[in-house]
């Protein structure tokens, strides 16, 4: 093999198999295939369980690699030999001097040849070699890269949760309603209006959270898009030569930045708990205050003036009534109850000897 094929077969072996470029962050799998990592995990992101080499099929078990530090370095040095072969390109010629842009300005981001570098408008500023800036920059972007992922792998999550909340509260809402018209049968003569009022209630409250979780899923899987996108873009930007990569370099920092910060917050979908409405009411339609009989008592007893409370001993401000009952008991109801269910509240509030 000539010098030249074995030059061309060098490069290949530094060539990933997915986007045909020089590696950027390469990553070798269970397999020993080697790929981009932005590459892997834009074709393993579309697929589903398990994950599987692009090239091979093969399986892949591990959730994560670590970067192969002797092909990023090869690949580094590949893409600097291609950067000089690519250096007398008309792109890269200053229109002014017409030298080439060699140089690169830290603080403008922009490319200066040498006597631009000198000029007054940059000759306070940093400058650097085009091929070490770019791949200072590369390694920037590449973890710009790795926190777009990871938020896009949140959403994701995030998404996944709110889909799951959604389907919940489908359930949740279908359970309520089953219960709420279980409730409101046993007492529909009375409360049929009520019923109607609140199932439309939950109708209402449901429908603004489904449309709450709706809208959010729809942020969250626009923003999971904006940040794949960047992420695709970023990917597309360390491929380009070293010159192209570092010419619109502030504005991709810049877009970077805001589609980072735009991180929409799941929403907690909670339903009022509504007592069932009218039930207390309906009760206390049936209350009735009972009094004790003032023709009933037995010796050294009398009662209270409201005729509420029985009061034993001699020291009280009762008055004694005539016994005309059974003598097993100390008084008598004012009013008798012949027939259905009852219960009676007795109040011995400050009482520390009662019977009852």
């Amino acid at each position: 093999m000539d010098s030249e094929g074995f030059m061309q077969a060098f490069q290949n072996e530094l060539t990933c198999s997915i986007c045909m470029n020089y590696f950027i962050d390469p990553v070798t799998i269970d397999c020993g295939h080697s790929f981009c990592r932005p590459c892997l995990y834009l074709c393993w992101e579309e697929d589903q369980t398990p994950k599987s080499c692009p090239e091979c099929r093969g399986l892949s078990e591990k959730p994560d690699f670590k970067t192969n530090i002797v092909l990023k370095r090869l690949a580094s040095l590949a893409r600097q030999d291609a950067a000089k072969q690519t250096n007398s390109s008309e792109a890269q010629i200053c229109m002014t001097h017409k030298e080439a842009k060699g140089l690169f300005c830290e603080v403008d981001k922009t490319l200066l040849c040498g006597p631009c570098s000198a000029s007054p408008e940059h000759a306070a500023h940093n400058h650097r070699p085009v091929q070490w800036a770019a791949e200072e920059y590369r390694e920037k972007l590449l973890k710009r890269m790795g926190s777009l992922w990871k938020m896009t792998q949140e959403m994701q999550n995030n998404l996944n949760l709110e889909t799951h909340k959604t389907q919940s509260l489908e359930n949740y809402v279908a359970v309520r309603k089953a219960m709420i018209k279980v409730q409101y049968q046993r007492i529909h003569l009375f409360l049929q209006e009520e019923e109607q009022l609140h199932l439309e209630a939950l109708e209402k409250e449901a429908k603004e959270t489904f449309q709450q979780l709706r809208e959010s899923e729809f942020r969250m899987t626009q923003q999971k898009e904006s940040l794949k996108e960047m992420y695709r873009e970023l990917t597309e930007v360390c491929h380009k030569p070293d010159v192209e990569l570092l010419q619109d370099l502030g504005n991709v920092l810049e877009r970077t930045d805001l589609v980072q910060m735009q991180k929409p917050q799941p929403v907690n979908p909670e339903l009022t708990s509504w007592p069932v409405t009218g039930i207390l009411d309906i009760l206390n339609n049936f209350r009735v205050d009972n009094v004790l009989s003032q023709k009933t008592t037995i010796h050294n007893v009398s009662l209270s003036e409201d005729d509420t409370t029985v009061i034993y001993g001699d020291d009280h401000h009762g008055v004694s009534r005539e016994l005309q009952g059974a003598e097993s008991f100390v008084a008598w109801g004012a009013v008798a109850f012949t027939s259905g269910r009852h219960y009676w509240e007795v109040d011995v509030t400050h009482s520390s000897n009662w019977i009852l």
